[in-house]
C-alpha cells in the first residue's frame, strides 16, 4: 500500500464546487520513483521541474568532475548512489516544486494505485462535506419553468395586426 499526497492548484476552490476542479488535483505517490532512478533528466523535464533539474546537472557535473581525480570504480559506485537517492527524494522534491508554484496539499491517502487513492479520497471529502450544504443543495429553490406567453406582446415579425386577424 502507497501514500499519496493530494495536491491542489491555486485557483482550487471547493470539492463541493465545480465538479470538473477535481480532475487537476494532482496525486503524488511517496517513496521510489523507478522512472526517476532510470531518466532522471526525462523524469524532471516531464514534471517541469527546473530549478531541481539545474541542481541535479549541477551536482553530476560535480561528480563527473570528480571522477577526473579518483577512481573510476569508486566515482560509479557513488554516481549510483546519487542516482537512488535521488529516486527515492524524487516525489518529495516534485511536491516541493509545486508548493512553489502555489499548489497546496488538501489531503493524504493510503491505497494501492492512484485509481484507488482518488476514489478514496473523493468519497472522504463527499462525506466531509458539512449537512448544512448538502441541504441547501437538495432545497435549493427550482427554476420555474420557460412557459411560453400568449398575448398582445407585438413582437417584429411575428405580430399579427388587427387586419390579419379573422
Amino acid at each position: 500500500m502507497s501514500t499519496y499526497v493530494v495536491m491542489a492548484p491555486p485557483e482550487f476552490d471547493d470539492l463541493a464546487g465545480d465538479p470538473n476542479q477535481t480532475d487537476r488535483l494532482k496525486f503524488v505517490p511517496d517513496g521510489f520513483s523507478p522512472l526517476a532512478f532510470l531518466f532522471s533528466i526525462i523524469w524532471l523535464l516531464v514534471h517541469r521541474m527546473w530549478l531541481v533539474l539545474l541542481g541535479y546537472l549541477a551536482v553530476t557535473l560535480a561528480v563527473e568532475l570528480l571522477a577526473l581525480a579518483v577512481s573510476q570504480e569508486a566515482m560509479g559506485v557513488i554516481a549510483l548512489t546519487i542516482a537512488f537517492l535521488f529516486a527515492f527524494e524524487a516525489q518529495a522534491l516534485r511536491r516541493w516544486s509545486l508548493e512553489r508554484k502555489g499548489w497546496r496539499v488538501v489531503g493524504i491517502i493510503d491505497a494501492v494505485n492512484k485509481a484507488e487513492a482518488e476514489l478514496r479520497f473523493l468519497h472522504k471529502a463527499a462525506d466531509q462535506m458539512s449537512p448544512a450544504r448538502l441541504r441547501q443543495d437538495r432545497e435549493a429553490p427550482a427554476r420555474p419553468p420557460i412557459v411560453p406567453r400568449v398575448g398582445s406582446e407585438q413582437v417584429v415579425g411575428l405580430t399579427l395586426g388587427p387586419e390579419t386577424r379573422q
